[in-house]
């Protein structure tokens, strides 16, 4: 049960880390602008607290091991970013 709930916190924090990164770069344009800096200042602090909470998460269960934890997530992460991909293509989000 441990592996489930591991998989599906995981899930969701990857597919946020997506999102916000699919957002942000559709923001980014070639000639570096002040509207490119103020994007990258609202956009970084969100990063580093998803990447927290994702530290937290493997923190949070220590009754898996490290390996099993790391091997857990490249699949995890591959599963989400085909989810994310399926879900803005079906709504043409851009």
């Amino acid at each position: 049960m441990h592996y489930f709930k591991f998989l599906f916190y995981e899930l969701i924090l990857f597919g946020l880390i997506i999102i916000a990164n699919y957002f942000y770069d559709s923001n980014l344009n070639p000639p570096f602008t002040k509207v490119d800096v103020m994007a990258s200042i609202v956009f970084l602090p969100i990063l580093g607290y998803l990447l927290f909470m994702l530290i937290k998460l493997f923190k949070r269960f220590d009754n898996i091991l490290l390996k099993n934890k790391i091997i857990l997530s490249i699949p995890t992460f591959i599963l989400s970013a085909l989810v994310i991909g399926i879900i803005f293509s079906c709504f043409d989000i851009q």
